[in-house]
């Protein structure tokens, strides 16, 4: 017989049919008989015959009607109808079954001179096998098709899988597993698990005795050498839970494990350019050189006091370079201790001090192969760890802490200090060599007292920011608070400014400037402004459109009440008449034309 497509149902019960007709077509080979199926068009899609020869010529390709209608169905209690004085026809099977649908009728003609008893015995037989035979078919094609959509499903997962055997024999790889050790399928089903994970005799004895194998560091050979992967193996029981007859193992890539461990974690860029608020020329200028420097390899230094948002811009441009999928990693080189920096950085391997974990634990370095590592306050680190950074940085490749293997990372660089680096390396604190390693690409950040025509903008900004992290309402400023808002100098810098406003709205405005906890440093009023005219224009233009808005709000607030209005804003009630004639603002509610 031909093979019969699976997905054509009358091919594949008619090759069904064969298989039964056949046999029985075989047992019956001396006396007359003919066996007929019929397809649901009625037409007579096989017969079989045990004489060559017959009047009858039920053959394939015939209308089974024209057959039919010389049939008495009616004449017999067990569907017999007479066709001539010699032939005898049974129903055997319909098209339409309870259990399982059969697509053909068959039918069974015999000659009239055949015990009716043991034609009846046929016929049951027949159909018995027949529907037998259907069961195995239905079950076997919903076994394949259980499988398909195991296939499927394990497919779909961004992890490869493996199954093992309790003799370590491979039963089953999915396409990600296949690919990363680089072996095709049928080539892996005949390699021993041994020969891939080499630890297999320890691992497969601490599953079977019923401790935890997760989220390990194990070497798996593949076609192209020796590569770790993070590695989980779960014990496969049987159905009474009482025996174990296989392991699943399921593979993941270290970066792919690490970049989920940074998004967990915190360790991502949540900024982005559109976050810095660059209302004045020289913070335009800046954002828009960071962003012609944001896709570069090349290692950025940022020079900055404290609180200007070194960070901000660090993560700004990882999130606008084709590292952004990858991590965004941090270390303040300040922060951590001088026995512990070094481990942060570079990690350790097993064994490698006394309380170091086991398995060993990845560094910095490896968290963000494939982003970036901001390396904050590097003035601060000590000249021993520099000289391996700088080995870093040249090599590409990191060694762990009691460990001898060079791991090869692919990380972007991006340093900051508040420190006068180059003053650092004169009086022999930072090398020269790795200065000039991180200096790539140089990056200054103005202090607020450089960009006083931010001001207005970051005080607004911060007004509302604070109040939705507090669930306040935005308070009145007053406007000669606001006045001293400006002509404060903010040697903090935004992160002083951002403190003074959450001091602020906690209050709900109810402090004066003074109180504020403040490095209290104020400035004259000509100190105000930057040098250029384009400067001083642009922080009058915003401050005076803040007081505006600032006058309206409050007249607004009180219902147009200048007396109450004059008080919330700390002036007398001449200088708010003053001040609404000169910016055109009506001291009545409009009232609507009707």
């Amino acid at each position: 017989m031909p093979e019969v497509k699976a997905n054509n149902s009358q091919d594949s019960g008619l090759h069904l049919l064969h298989q039964v007709l056949d046999d029985f077509s075989g047992s019956m080979k001396n006396t007359f008989f003919y066996l007929v199926a019929v397809n649901r068009q009625n037409i007579i899609a096989a017969s079989y015959s045990s004489q060559k020869n017959s009047d009858l010529n039920l053959t394939k390709g015939r209308n089974w009607n024209q057959f039919e209608q010389k049939i008495d169905w009616n004449d017999s209690p067990h569907h017999k109808g007479i066709v001539t004085t010699i032939t005898a026809a049974y129903n055997i099977i319909s098209c339409h079954q309870q259990d399982h649908e059969v697509p053909f009728s068959v039918y069974l003609i015999s000659s009239l001179d055949i015990d009716f008893t043991w034609l009846n015995f046929a016929s049951a037989a027949i159909e018995k096998a027949i529907h037998a035979e259907f069961h195995d078919a239905t079950m076997q094609q919903k076994i394949e098709d259980t499988n398909q959509y195991t296939f499927a499903m394990m497919n779909a997962l961004r992890i490869g899988i493996l199954s093992v055997n309790t003799n370590g024999e491979i039963l089953y790889a999915n396409n990600l597993a296949c690919r990363w050790v680089n072996i095709r399928r049928r080539d892996l089903l005949t390699i021993p698990i041994q020969k891939l994970v080499s630890q297999w005799k320890n691992i497969f004895k601490v599953v079977s005795s019923g401790e935890k194998f997760v989220n390990e560091e194990v070497a798996i050979s593949t076609s192209d050498g020796i590569a770790k992967y993070n590695v989980s193996v779960s014990p496969i029981m049987n159905q009474a839970q009482s025996k174990l007859i296989g392991l699943v193992l399921t593979i993941r890539k270290l970066e792919n494990v690490y970049n989920l461990v940074n998004k967990y974690t915190g360790m991502q860029a949540r900024f982005t350019f559109n976050d810095i608020i660059a209302k004045s020329k020289v913070m335009r200028k800046l954002v828009e050189y960071a962003k012609n420097i944001a896709n570069s390899p090349s290692t950025v230094l940022i020079e900055a006091e404290s609180g200007t948002g070194k960070e901000v811009f660090a993560q700004s441009m990882h999130n606008a370079s084709s590292r952004k999928d990858h991590g965004f990693v941090a270390i303040n080189c300040a922060a951590i201790s001088e026995s512990l920096i070094e481990s942060e950085l570079f990690g350790y391997d097993d064994g490698a001090f006394t309380g170091a974990k086991k398995g060993g634990h990845p560094g910095k370095f490896e968290l963000a192969n494939g982003g970036t590592l901001f390396l904050d306050e590097i003035g601060d680190m000590k000249p021993e760890l520099q000289v391996k950074l700088l080995r870093a940085i040249q090599e590409n490749a990191i060694t762990r802490l009691g460990g001898n293997k060079n791991r090869p990372v692919d990380v972007r660089i991006i340093a900051a200090t508040n420190k006068n680096l180059k003053k650092e390396v004169e009086e022999g604190r930072f090398r020269l060599d790795l200065y000039y390693r991180l200096s790539v690409i140089p990056l200054r950040i103005p202090s607020l007292s450089e960009r006083m025509e931010d001001l207005p903008s970051l005080i607004r900004f911060f007004l509302n920011k604070k109040s939705i992290h507090l669930q306040k309402n935005v308070p009145q400023l007053k406007y000669s608070t606001l006045q001293q808002f400006l002509n404060y100098n903010w040697p903090g810098n935004i992160r002083e400014l951002e403190n003074a406003i959450e001091q602020y709205v906690n209050l709900d405005g109810n402090i004066e400037f003074d109180q504020l906890t403040l490095n209290q440093k104020k400035v004259q009023s000509d100190e105000l402004y930057v040098s250029d005219d384009d400067s001083k224009s642009t922080l009058l233009g915003t401050v005076k459109e803040m007081e505006r808005q600032l006058i309206t709000n409050t007249l607004t607030h009180f219902n147009y009440n200048v007396t109450k209005s004059a008080e919330s804003l700390g002036i007398s009630r001449n200088t708010l008449y003053l001040k609404a004639k000169s910016y055109n603002i009506p001291l009545v509610k409009e009232r609507p034309i009707i």
